[in-house]
Protein backbone atom coordinates (compact mmCIF):
# COMPACT_ATOMS: atom_id res chain seq x y z
CA UNK A 1 0.00 0.00 0.00
CA UNK A 2 2.87 2.54 1.04
CA UNK A 3 4.38 2.00 -2.34
CA UNK A 4 1.71 2.66 -4.89
CA UNK A 5 2.36 5.64 -7.06
CA UNK A 6 -0.72 7.71 -5.23
CA UNK A 7 0.99 7.37 -2.12
CA UNK A 8 4.03 7.98 -3.54
CA UNK A 9 2.93 11.26 -4.94
CA UNK A 10 0.75 12.15 -1.61
CA UNK A 11 3.72 12.63 0.09
CA UNK A 12 5.57 14.49 -2.20
CA UNK A 13 2.69 17.13 -2.72
CA UNK A 14 2.74 16.88 1.85
CA UNK A 15 6.49 17.29 1.48
CA UNK A 16 6.32 20.52 -1.14
CA UNK A 17 2.85 22.14 1.09
CA UNK A 18 5.44 22.15 4.47
CA UNK A 19 7.94 24.30 2.25
CA UNK A 20 5.73 26.27 1.21
CA UNK A 21 5.06 27.27 4.62
CA UNK A 22 8.71 27.94 5.84
CA UNK A 23 9.17 24.08 7.02
CA UNK A 24 12.50 22.81 5.62
CA UNK A 25 13.18 20.75 8.25
CA UNK A 26 11.60 17.25 6.48
CA UNK A 27 13.06 15.33 3.68
CA UNK A 28 11.35 11.89 2.10
CA UNK A 29 12.12 8.45 2.58
CA UNK A 30 13.99 7.63 -0.41
CA UNK A 31 12.56 4.32 -2.58
CA UNK A 32 14.02 1.36 -3.86
CA UNK A 33 11.91 1.36 -7.34
CA UNK A 34 13.85 3.15 -10.25
CA UNK A 35 11.27 5.46 -11.29
CA UNK A 36 10.67 8.85 -11.95
CA UNK A 37 8.58 9.75 -8.62
CA UNK A 38 11.77 8.13 -6.77
CA UNK A 39 14.03 10.57 -9.25
CA UNK A 40 11.85 13.27 -7.87
CA UNK A 41 12.02 12.01 -4.20
CA UNK A 42 16.04 12.57 -4.31
CA UNK A 43 15.77 16.02 -6.30
CA UNK A 44 12.93 16.97 -3.73
CA UNK A 45 15.70 15.66 -0.76
CA UNK A 46 18.38 17.84 -2.59
CA UNK A 47 16.56 20.93 -2.50
CA UNK A 48 15.53 20.68 0.70
CA UNK A 49 18.88 20.62 1.81
CA UNK A 50 19.95 23.39 -0.10
CA UNK A 51 17.34 25.99 0.90
CA UNK A 52 17.52 24.57 4.72
CA UNK A 53 21.50 25.28 4.49
CA UNK A 54 21.22 28.81 2.54
CA UNK A 55 17.75 30.01 4.58
CA UNK A 56 18.94 32.89 6.79
CA UNK A 57 21.33 34.41 3.61
CA UNK A 58 18.08 35.20 1.33
CA UNK A 59 17.70 38.29 0.90
CA UNK A 60 20.65 40.50 1.79
CA UNK A 61 20.30 39.76 5.30
CA UNK A 62 23.50 40.21 7.81
CA UNK A 63 24.19 36.52 9.13
CA UNK A 64 25.60 38.28 12.84
CA UNK A 65 21.85 39.41 13.54
CA UNK A 66 18.76 37.27 11.38
CA UNK A 67 16.54 36.58 13.80
CA UNK A 68 15.64 32.57 13.87
CA UNK A 69 12.57 30.70 15.46
CA UNK A 70 14.01 27.73 17.90
CA UNK A 71 11.78 24.71 17.90
CA UNK A 72 12.71 21.70 20.35
CA UNK A 73 12.09 18.00 19.94
CA UNK A 74 12.32 16.61 23.26
CA UNK A 75 11.03 13.29 25.23
CA UNK A 76 11.52 11.49 28.06
CA UNK A 77 11.20 8.01 27.63
CA UNK A 78 11.34 5.16 30.22
CA UNK A 79 14.79 2.19 30.02
CA UNK A 80 12.00 0.19 27.77
CA UNK A 81 11.90 3.38 25.21
CA UNK A 82 8.54 3.76 25.78
CA UNK A 83 7.71 7.59 25.89
CA UNK A 84 6.20 9.46 29.04
CA UNK A 85 6.32 12.82 28.22
CA UNK A 86 6.80 15.47 25.25
CA UNK A 87 6.94 19.05 24.46
CA UNK A 88 4.72 21.03 22.38
CA UNK A 89 7.01 21.49 19.52
CA UNK A 90 7.84 17.76 19.52
CA UNK A 91 4.30 17.22 19.03
CA UNK A 92 4.24 20.02 15.99
CA UNK A 93 7.16 18.71 14.42
CA UNK A 94 5.94 15.02 14.54
CA UNK A 95 2.26 15.87 13.78
CA UNK A 96 1.18 13.82 16.40
CA UNK A 97 -1.16 14.39 19.69
CA UNK A 98 0.07 14.00 22.68
CA UNK A 99 -2.01 10.92 23.13
CA UNK A 100 -0.78 9.74 20.20
CA UNK A 101 2.75 9.61 21.29
CA UNK A 102 2.50 9.06 25.19
CA UNK A 103 2.96 5.19 26.20
CA UNK A 104 4.16 4.27 22.81
CA UNK A 105 7.52 3.25 22.17
CA UNK A 106 9.71 5.37 20.37
CA UNK A 107 10.49 3.19 17.52
CA UNK A 108 7.04 3.31 16.48
CA UNK A 109 7.94 6.55 15.12
CA UNK A 110 11.54 6.14 13.37
CA UNK A 111 12.60 4.57 10.27
CA UNK A 112 13.98 1.13 10.00
CA UNK A 113 17.72 2.44 9.90
CA UNK A 114 16.70 4.15 12.67
CA UNK A 115 15.26 1.65 14.65
CA UNK A 116 18.46 -0.64 14.25
CA UNK A 117 20.91 1.72 15.77
CA UNK A 118 18.57 3.15 18.69
CA UNK A 119 18.48 -0.46 19.63
CA UNK A 120 21.73 -1.43 19.64
CA UNK A 121 22.96 2.00 20.95
CA UNK A 122 20.53 1.90 23.95
CA UNK A 123 20.94 -1.12 24.98
CA UNK A 124 24.95 -0.34 25.80
CA UNK A 125 24.01 3.40 27.27
CA UNK A 126 21.64 1.12 29.89
CA UNK A 127 24.10 -0.63 31.25
CA UNK A 128 25.74 2.59 32.67
CA UNK A 129 23.79 4.69 36.03
CA UNK A 130 24.63 7.53 33.31
CA UNK A 131 25.41 8.66 30.11
CA UNK A 132 25.41 10.67 27.47
CA UNK A 133 25.94 10.28 23.43
CA UNK A 134 24.98 12.26 20.14
CA UNK A 135 22.59 9.76 18.14
CA UNK A 136 21.90 10.39 14.53
CA UNK A 137 18.18 9.82 14.36
CA UNK A 138 15.43 9.55 11.35
CA UNK A 139 11.69 10.08 12.63
CA UNK A 140 8.60 9.47 10.53
CA UNK A 141 5.77 11.80 11.03
CA UNK A 142 2.41 11.55 11.14
CA UNK A 143 2.06 12.42 6.99
CA UNK A 144 4.98 10.19 6.45
CA UNK A 145 7.87 12.60 6.01
CA UNK A 146 11.49 11.99 7.44
CA UNK A 147 12.87 14.44 10.57
CA UNK A 148 16.36 13.73 10.83
CA UNK A 149 18.82 14.81 13.31
CA UNK A 150 21.29 14.77 15.51
CA UNK A 151 19.85 14.24 18.82
CA UNK A 152 21.41 14.33 22.25
CA UNK A 153 20.59 11.11 24.48
CA UNK A 154 21.54 11.03 27.76
CA UNK A 155 20.41 8.15 30.48
CA UNK A 156 20.22 8.85 33.92
CA UNK A 157 18.25 7.98 37.48
CA UNK A 158 15.01 9.24 38.23
CA UNK A 159 15.18 10.92 41.34
CA UNK A 160 11.95 9.24 42.80
CA UNK A 161 13.26 5.82 42.47
CA UNK A 162 11.61 4.99 39.59
CA UNK A 163 14.86 3.82 37.62
CA UNK A 164 16.65 4.99 34.53
CA UNK A 165 15.07 7.24 32.52
CA UNK A 166 16.27 8.48 28.83
CA UNK A 167 16.08 11.98 27.59
CA UNK A 168 16.08 12.79 23.85
CA UNK A 169 16.54 16.58 22.68
CA UNK A 170 17.23 18.07 19.88
CA UNK A 171 16.79 21.81 18.32
CA UNK A 172 15.72 22.75 15.08
CA UNK A 173 16.14 26.63 13.60
CA UNK A 174 13.46 28.44 11.62
CA UNK A 175 13.63 31.65 9.85
CA UNK A 176 9.97 32.23 10.68
CA UNK A 177 8.38 30.37 13.12
CA UNK A 178 6.78 27.57 10.67
CA UNK A 179 3.57 26.34 12.45
CA UNK A 180 0.68 28.18 12.82
CA UNK A 181 -0.37 27.27 16.38
CA UNK A 182 1.44 25.65 19.64
CA UNK A 183 4.99 26.71 19.60
CA UNK A 184 6.39 30.02 21.59
CA UNK A 185 7.67 32.89 19.75
CA UNK A 186 11.47 33.01 20.73
CA UNK A 187 14.25 34.36 18.42
CA UNK A 188 17.87 33.69 18.48
CA UNK A 189 21.05 36.12 17.44
CA UNK A 190 23.56 35.28 16.44
CA UNK A 191 26.32 37.54 17.41
CA UNK A 192 29.08 35.24 19.94
CA UNK A 193 32.73 35.85 18.72
CA UNK A 194 31.73 38.08 15.54
CA UNK A 195 33.66 41.27 15.15
CA UNK A 196 32.61 43.75 12.39
CA UNK A 197 34.91 45.21 10.30
CA UNK A 198 34.18 48.46 8.90
CA UNK A 199 33.44 47.78 5.42
CA UNK A 200 30.69 49.99 3.45
CA UNK A 201 28.79 48.03 0.94
CA UNK A 202 27.43 49.26 -2.14
CA UNK A 203 24.44 47.21 -3.99
CA UNK A 204 27.30 46.55 -6.69
CA UNK A 205 29.51 44.81 -3.79
CA UNK A 206 26.90 42.87 -2.83
CA UNK A 207 25.73 41.46 -5.82
CA UNK A 208 29.73 40.94 -6.47
CA UNK A 209 29.56 38.44 -3.34
CA UNK A 210 26.47 36.99 -4.38
CA UNK A 211 28.25 35.84 -7.66
CA UNK A 212 31.23 34.44 -5.85
CA UNK A 213 29.31 32.90 -3.13
CA UNK A 214 26.95 31.20 -6.13
CA UNK A 215 29.73 30.55 -8.35
CA UNK A 216 31.73 28.50 -5.26
CA UNK A 217 28.77 26.55 -4.39
CA UNK A 218 28.34 25.56 -8.52
CA UNK A 219 32.33 24.76 -8.33
CA UNK A 220 32.13 22.93 -5.39
CA UNK A 221 34.78 20.00 -7.21
CA UNK A 222 37.42 22.49 -8.30
CA UNK A 223 40.12 24.08 -6.13
CA UNK A 224 39.44 27.97 -5.22
CA UNK A 225 41.50 30.74 -6.62
CA UNK A 226 43.56 32.94 -4.29
CA UNK A 227 41.58 35.86 -2.85
CA UNK A 228 43.52 38.07 -4.62
CA UNK A 229 42.91 37.01 -8.11
CA UNK A 230 39.28 35.96 -7.23
CA UNK A 231 39.14 39.60 -6.46
CA UNK A 232 40.47 41.07 -9.63
CA UNK A 233 38.29 38.06 -11.64
CA UNK A 234 34.95 39.77 -9.85
CA UNK A 235 36.15 43.28 -10.24
CA UNK A 236 36.93 44.60 -6.53
CA UNK A 237 39.79 44.83 -4.00
CA UNK A 238 41.15 41.48 -1.89
CA UNK A 239 40.08 43.78 1.37
CA UNK A 240 36.01 43.90 0.58
CA UNK A 241 36.01 40.20 -1.34
CA UNK A 242 37.31 39.37 2.32
CA UNK A 243 35.82 41.29 5.39
CA UNK A 244 32.03 42.12 2.93
CA UNK A 245 31.90 38.12 2.51
CA UNK A 246 32.20 37.31 5.92
CA UNK A 247 29.85 40.37 6.33
CA UNK A 248 26.99 38.91 4.72
CA UNK A 249 27.29 35.47 5.14
CA UNK A 250 28.76 35.26 8.69
CA UNK A 251 31.87 33.52 7.51
CA UNK A 252 35.14 33.22 5.92
CA UNK A 253 35.23 32.62 2.07
CA UNK A 254 37.37 29.81 2.39
CA UNK A 255 35.48 28.22 5.57
CA UNK A 256 32.41 28.51 3.69
CA UNK A 257 33.93 26.21 0.40
CA UNK A 258 34.52 23.33 3.27
CA UNK A 259 31.14 23.54 4.95
CA UNK A 260 29.61 23.51 1.81
CA UNK A 261 31.62 20.88 0.72
CA UNK A 262 31.00 18.72 3.34
CA UNK A 263 26.71 19.31 3.15
CA UNK A 264 26.85 18.88 -0.48
CA UNK A 265 28.98 15.24 0.63
CA UNK A 266 26.61 14.57 3.55
CA UNK A 267 23.42 15.38 1.19
CA UNK A 268 25.19 12.88 -1.44
CA UNK A 269 25.74 10.21 1.22
CA UNK A 270 21.80 10.12 2.56
CA UNK A 271 20.29 10.70 -0.65
CA UNK A 272 22.53 8.99 -3.61
CA UNK A 273 24.13 5.53 -4.52
CA UNK A 274 27.15 7.54 -4.92
CA UNK A 275 30.14 5.31 -4.00
CA UNK A 276 32.11 7.51 -1.21
CA UNK A 277 35.09 7.42 -3.31
CA UNK A 278 32.51 9.38 -6.11
CA UNK A 279 31.41 11.56 -3.39
CA UNK A 280 35.39 12.45 -2.62
CA UNK A 281 36.02 13.66 -6.19
CA UNK A 282 32.33 15.52 -6.54
CA UNK A 283 32.77 17.54 -3.48
CA UNK A 284 36.83 18.72 -4.43
CA UNK A 285 38.65 16.59 -1.61
CA UNK A 286 42.03 15.84 -2.24
CA UNK A 287 41.90 12.66 -0.36
CA UNK A 288 39.61 10.19 1.20
CA UNK A 289 41.64 10.44 4.28
CA UNK A 290 41.56 14.17 4.66
CA UNK A 291 37.41 14.03 3.36
CA UNK A 292 36.76 11.35 6.44
CA UNK A 293 38.66 13.49 9.13
CA UNK A 294 36.85 16.32 8.35
CA UNK A 295 33.57 14.86 8.00
CA UNK A 296 34.00 13.36 11.06
CA UNK A 297 34.69 16.78 13.25
CA UNK A 298 32.13 18.62 11.72
CA UNK A 299 29.17 15.61 12.01
CA UNK A 300 30.41 13.47 14.71
CA UNK A 301 30.19 10.28 12.49
CA UNK A 302 32.44 8.69 9.62
CA UNK A 303 30.84 8.99 5.80
CA UNK A 304 30.56 5.19 5.51
CA UNK A 305 28.76 5.56 9.58
CA UNK A 306 26.71 8.04 8.30
CA UNK A 307 25.38 5.44 5.50
CA UNK A 308 25.16 2.68 7.37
Amino acid sequence: MENNDDFRVKRIKKMLLEMAKGNFFYTLEPSDKNDNIASLVVMLNMVSEEIRAAFIHQGFANAHTTPQCIIQLSLILDDRGQIELVTNGTCSLLSYLPKDLIGKPITEFMTEKSRKRWTRKLSKHLKRERSETVLFLEFMTNDGLILAKDCQLSVYQALDGSGQKILLNTVFFSKGEPFETGLPKKTLKVTKGTKEHKVTLTPKDIQIIRGVHDAIINNLDKDLPSLKELAHQEGTNEYKLKYGFKQVYGTTIFRFLIQERLRMARTLILHSTHTIKQIVQMTGFKSKTHFSRAFKDKYGRSPSELRS
